[in-house]
């Protein structure tokens, strides 16, 4: 049994509990919650603060769920602590605690999991494996969002604000590089900004010139059903990921309809917990600190220049 310390208690760190439960050689016994209330959950002790969690004893690794803004906070103290831990993407807020955190897990000698969880759903490793199958391919376009309110971003304070696509674009990036290479030449071709109330929606399309192929990216928290959707029309077959619904799905060139050839009842989550388990089992290391910063990059580059030339629509 592998006891691990969830930092946060929000809608991600909830999951990963809730997954914990099904697993017989993981536990989470310990949650670092800064606003403790009454309410109590069997056989797990929360705590205020990182000191207090760590006096504790007994913790085999840790998962950080936070809001961004803390992540480089927590996964400093975690290394100096020299133990694995799963962290949240974005990885973190800034390109200034991108550098620091990178200078000083670059050489990590233990494992860290950045959670760009469609990397570790079962249908889209699955689809790499069929990638093959469609012949030959230029393009991959990539869609991806959900209806999502997202409080108003400050032009005020942009540094301190996040657009919607912040938190999107890292599982997108994730998908391209593993797909396509790191990117020679990035263009916004739009991105617009609708204010509704209190809350901001984004709809941007980007598109990413790697070495061999293009990268099609369109996100919206607009979507009024749910996307995260990968197509690859190739000169043979035209194969998709849907990452909802964990399925995969082939057309040959020749037929008018799809069959689904993959359905995954695994979730990239329970997955990940998998993985991550093994590593403190196995005592092996695993570092995603490299692909992290090379997704990290793009992000601050894209998000920078979309916030300098913001255009809003009714």
């Amino acid at each position: 049994m592998k006891n691990i310390a969830l930092i946060g208690f929000g809608k991600i760190a909830k999951k990963f509990f809730n997954l914990s439960l099904k697993k017989k050689n993981i536990s989470i016994n310990k949650i670092l919650k800064r606003k403790i209330s009454n309410f109590k959950i069997l056989n797990v002790k929360f705590f205020r603060n990182f000191k207090t969690l760590t006096k504790s004893g007994n913790i085999d690794g840790y998962i950080v769920a936070t809001p961004v803004s803390s992540h480089y906070e927590y996964a400093r103290k975690i290394i100096n602590k020299k133990k694995p831990f799963i962290i949240e993407k974005p990885l973190v807020a800034n390109l200034q605690e991108l550098k620091k955190l990178y200078k000083v897990c670059k050489n990590y000698k233990h494992s860290i999991f950045v959670n760009h969880s469609d990397l570790y759903n079962p249908a889209f490793l699955i689809f790499l494996k069929n990638l093959k199958s469609v012949g030959a391919y230029k393009k991959i376009n990539i869609s991806f969002g959900k209806f999502q309110k997202i409080k108003k971003f400050n032009i005020n304070d942009k540094k301190k604000n996040f657009l919607p696509s912040f938190d999107w674009l890292p599982h997108t990036f994730a998908i391209a590089i593993r797909l396509a290479g790191i990117p020679k030449k990035i263009s916004i071709i739009k991105n617009n900004i609708f204010i509704k109330k209190k809350y901001i929606f984004q709809k941007c399309n980007i598109y990413l010139y790697c070495k061999r192929k293009v990268v099609n990216i369109n996100f919206s928290n607009r979507y009024l059903i749910p996307k995260k959707r990968i197509v690859v029309k190739g000169s043979k077959a035209t194969l998709i990921y849907d990452g909802y619904k964990k399925n995969m799905l082939i057309k040959k060139t020749n037929n008018k309809f799809f069959k689904k050839i993959f359905h995954s009842k695994i979730d990239p989550f329970e997955n990940l917990l998998k993985l991550f388990y093994f590593s403190l089992k196995n005592k092996y290391s695993r570092n995603d600190i490299h692909f992290a910063y090379k997704i990290m990059k793009i992000l601050f580059k894209i998000e920078n220049e979309m916030k300098n030339k913001l255009k809003f629509s009714k």
